[in-house]
């Protein structure tokens, strides 16, 4: 999944909050009310000038690539590069058309498109998938020049192949794979609550605008469109239960040995352009496990345990739901601490009623700030999880089958063996530089090096450990802080 989708598409929902929420009045000020044809016009045009952009990028990227002998790291890296740049321009010229360009304004306060369930978000965020769309679409040459390179490679270390995707084939992949899971999620949360919220106003609103039932309503749809996620997600991508055989059965072994229980082990057809795997869902009813075809086709039973076995320590170490608890207690954090940095600034500058401009840019500039700070220890949070999962593989493929989990000392000098073949075979599957650096994930081969670490010095898998556990016990009392901070100020402020 993308970050940068969620981004879009969260920035699309919350310029529709800004138009029609109440309490929003002054920060509309940031949105064009040119007219409707001018808004239509200026966000067609900027769609124009993002396609020639793409077209010329992805041409050039081409170029590059061929003139460049391969397997050189800069050469693999740099699609990656040009990818993330891309995503970025994107969500700056989405900005700009959601603001500058009146497309909120025209949504939500001239076509009033918020009177129909579910319309105006997506409305607000056309803009956003049609340049994701024209992205993929022109971005096609530059990742079957990829491919291509990583066919020659399987072939010549006598591995399996299939033809490249064609264009149609990588647009449905990434529309499937990264597009609906997130449109479809948010949707049906946002439809949710505009449908409660249109009930409440109709029926309710008298007997029950002093209470929370709204909003508990709409909380209990959202986590039960949560939990029932991975049941929708096995229709949006192209999935089907892994047939029975000895891979199967030594899957169904390995999992039982390390206690993860799930519905069902599911085969996830990619055209074998990706080698990848996943663990869906917090609970077993709704759980499943995914081995995409690239991996059962091209890697040792012992590195598909050894993947299995990163996916299966997630669940194992719950990362999924401490990684939800540090989204909201950042929220709650920021929350807390943005209303105390508006106490103060009202008390020495004056508030936004009287729109003072210091105040306004102070608490734009705090929230980028925020986001910034945010994003980066996500990421460092994010990246410790996925070497805590690597080191759970590694001892859980490296020891003995009476192994039950992460209770040595010292990681096995086979296991990290295993893990670091398993990861070096998914980069070149994949197509990606050992080297390559990611937010969430650190490159391959820090990854390897680090497993190494832990079977070369004693002491290193505790410390690391520890390590973990300080990070999940940080979130548990920063969300304890944001949660009793803003009840205290509740309390202040009633009183």
């Amino acid at each position: 999944m993308q970050l940068n989708i969620i981004l879009g598409i969260l920035m699309a929902l919350f310029a529709g909050e800004v138009m029609i929420g109440p309490g929003w009045s002054e920060q509309r000020i940031w949105m064009s009310r040119m007219g409707g044809m001018q808004s239509v016009a200026l966000v067609t045009g900027m769609l124009l000038l993002m396609w020639a952009f793409m077209r010329v990028v992805s041409r050039q990227v081409v170029l590059k690539l061929e003139a460049t002998e391969l397997p050189h790291p800069k050469a693999l890296r740099l699609p990656g590069r040009v990818d993330l740049l891309m995503r970025i321009i994107i969500l700056c010229a989405f900005g700009l058309q959601l603001t500058a360009g009146g497309w909120a304004h025209l949504i939500c306060l001239e076509w009033r498109l918020q009177r129909i369930v579910l319309l105006d978000e997506m409305f607000l965020m056309l803009p956003f998938v049609v340049m994701i769309l024209m992205n993929w679409y022109c971005f096609y040459p530059v990742n079957r020049f990829v491919r291509e390179y990583v066919v020659t490679g399987q072939l010549a270390d006598g591995l399996s192949a299939r033809p490249v995707w064609s264009r149609s084939q990588y647009m449905s992949f990434h529309i499937r794979g990264s597009l609906l899971i997130v449109l479809v999620l948010l949707l049906l949360i946002y439809g949710w609550r505009d449908v409660v919220d249109k009930v409440m106003n109709r029926w309710f609103y008298d007997s029950m605008k002093a209470t929370w039932w709204d909003e508990m309503i709409i909380f209990i749809g959202s986590a039960t469109v949560f939990l029932v996620a991975p049941l929708l997600l096995r229709f949006i991508w192209k999935t089907r239960t892994l047939p029975a055989g000895p891979l199967r059965e030594r899957l169904e072994g390995f999992c039982q040995r390390i206690r993860l229980n799930y519905r069902e082990i599911l085969l996830w057809d990619t055209y074998s352009a990706v080698a990848n795997a996943a663990v869906m869902g917090l609970l077993k009813p709704v759980r499943y496990v995914l081995l995409s075809d690239a991996l059962i086709e091209n890697m040792s039973d012992d590195q598909i345990e050894a993947v299995f076995g990163h996916e299966a320590g997630h669940v194992r170490h719950h990362h999924i739901l401490f990684l939800v608890l540090f989204m909201m207690g950042g929220i709650f954090l920021m929350m807390l601490l943005s209303e105390l940095l508006v106490y103060g600034l009202e008390g020495i500058i004056g508030g936004a009623e009287t729109w003072n401009p210091v105040y306004m840019w102070l608490l734009y500039g705090w929230s980028l700030m925020w986001m910034v700070v945010w994003v980066l220890v996500f990421g460092w949070v994010s990246r410790r999880f996925e070497r805590q999962a690597d080191v759970h593989a590694a001892q859980t493929v490296g020891q003995g089958k009476d192994h039950d989990g992460d209770n040595n000392n010292r990681l096995s000098a086979r296991g990290a063996w295993i893990m670091e073949t398993a990861l070096i075979r998914i980069a070149l599957l994949n197509g990606m530089s050992i080297d390559a650096r990611s937010w969430r994930h650190s490159s391959i081969a820090s990854r390897a090096a680090f497993l190494r670490q832990l079977a070369e010095q004693d002491g290193a898998l505790n410390r690391f450990m520890r390590l973990v556990q300080y990070i999940k016990l940080l979130i548990i009392v920063g969300i304890v802080i944001g949660v009793g901070g803003i009840y205290i100020l509740d309390l202040m402020n009633s009183g």
